[in-house]
């Protein structure tokens, strides 16, 4: 992560290179003077960027699914901009607001292949699908649902022939000749193209005896989840759906508000509240595109949309199967589907604004509340103080020296958190 400054032993192959050899070079550029907090500030707009090109791909995808609603571009962007787990993803270093903003900007040009199915347009999804890919491995679900809208779309254009395989071989084969220099690069240091060291990623769990988590934590509705946020028990680890619920309403990773703060209590439960209110109108929204109530010029988009959903929420259980730790938890994990519940939770918000007057005024403001809400919380000094510097969550986790370093840096101290060996 560190090497613009300090060297590393070795290139950690679990994650792709992209966002951190972006912010490697941004901190080379930087003069050598700029203070710790200079250096962070910098660094951080890279996300910045990346958020407001989210918001950017998710407003263009809804006005080309409904041109004549202007109004569920204007709600789904608030939702992409003001979604508190991608909020709080911008606000650290890490790769994961790169991989929404990519994932967004593929499923953006892959509504406009299938509105003007042609080769160069399935290509350029597959470009910004290869670089989503070169920042986080969860762009593939772009990719997977992408690519079965594009094969329906040639077999529409041209039945059963050859010819209606080009479009999905276009993305799909750009997509992997753009994120190729990873797995090549994977091959050559681990001698697989992907590493899956799932004994790595869950070493506490396995340390413990527990080998994959049970269906049962998909049952398990645990509520002092929601009541009491931040306070993890060991029963947290099998409700998978309340902390995946908070992680995306709240606190992105559980750490970076300080939850013990009556006021970040307060704004949790607020937070929460508007949560329930968007994932049943997403749910109706859903619905609502499903039964076909709301016609679209591209309906194999809103289909696609609806698959990358799917896609995603089984990959989700899959994974958190596998790694049974809290850390896997994470509503990040969903970014490749914010498009779709972006869009999904505009078309039931607007079923209700098209009521009259009185119902899109009581929409504008529910939504304007939410806005306001999701600032005071995150804005650091705000309602209530952050728990880490937003260099800290990367690197806390780690002892090794350029580690150490890169930690006195950014902080102008020694780490006070307890230190976790590196395999955890």
């Amino acid at each position: 992560y560190w090497e613009g400054r300090f060297q590393l032993p070795h290139w950690f192959t679990n994650h792709p290179p992209l966002y951190y050899a972006l912010s490697a070079a941004i901190w080379k550029l930087l003069p050598s003077s700029l203070s710790g907090h200079g250096v962070l500030f910098a660094m951080r707009l890279l996300n910045v960027a990346a958020g407001l090109a989210l918001g950017a791909a998710v407003w263009a995808s809804a006005r080309r699914l409904f041109p004549e609603r202007p109004t569920i571009g204007w709600l789904a962007l608030a939702m992409a901009l003001f979604l508190p787990m991608l909020v709080g993803a911008a606000s650290l270093l890490g790769n994961q607001m790169m991989s929404a903003a990519l994932g967004g900007i593929t499923v953006a040009l892959l509504l406009r292949c299938l509105d003007e199915p042609s080769p160069r347009n399935a290509l350029m999804a597959g470009v910004a699908a290869g670089l989503g890919v070169l920042a986080k491995m969860s762009v593939l679900i772009v990719v997977a649902a992408g690519g079965l809208a594009l094969l329906a779309r040639g077999w529409q254009q041209h039945g059963l022939r050859l010819r209606a395989l080009t479009l999905g071989a276009v993305l799909g084969l750009s997509t992997l000749g753009v994120s190729s220099p990873y797995f090549i690069r994977n091959v050559a240091t681990r001698d697989v193209p992907v590493d899956r060291n799932v004994d790595i990623w869950a070493g506490v769990d396995r340390s413990q005896g527990r080998h994959g988590r049970p269906w049962s934590a998909y049952l398990d509705l645990h509520p002092r989840i929601l009541q009491v946020p931040g306070t993890y028990d060991e029963r947290a680890h099998r409700a998978v759906w309340p902390v995946t619920f908070s992680s995306t309403w709240f606190d992105t990773f559980g750490t970076l508000v300080d939850v013990h703060h009556p006021n970040a209590r307060r704004m949790a439960h607020i937070l929460f509240i508007f949560g329930g209110l968007f994932t049943l109108a997403a749910l109706a929204g859903g619905i609502r595109a499903a039964t076909r109530r709301c016609p679209s010029p591209v309906p194999l988009g809103l289909a696609m949309l609806g698959l990358l959903v799917a896609i995603n929420l089984a990959s989700y259980v899959a994974f958190t199967r596998e790694v049974a730790t809290l850390s896997a938890l994470k509503g990040t994990y969903l970014s490749p589907a914010v498009t779709s519940f972006a869009i999904f939770s505009a078309l039931g918000l607007d079923a209700v604004a098209q009521r009259g007057r009185v119902a899109g005024s009581l929409v504008a403001a529910i939504v304007a509340s939410f806005a306001l809400c999701v600032v005071l919380t995150f804005w650091q000094g705000g309602l209530a103080p952050m728990r880490m510097n937003p260099a800290d969550f990367y690197l806390r986790s780690y002892r090794d020296p350029p580690t150490l370093r890169a930690f006195r840096f950014f902080n102008g101290r020694e780490p006070s958190v307890k230190w976790r060996p590196p395999a955890d």
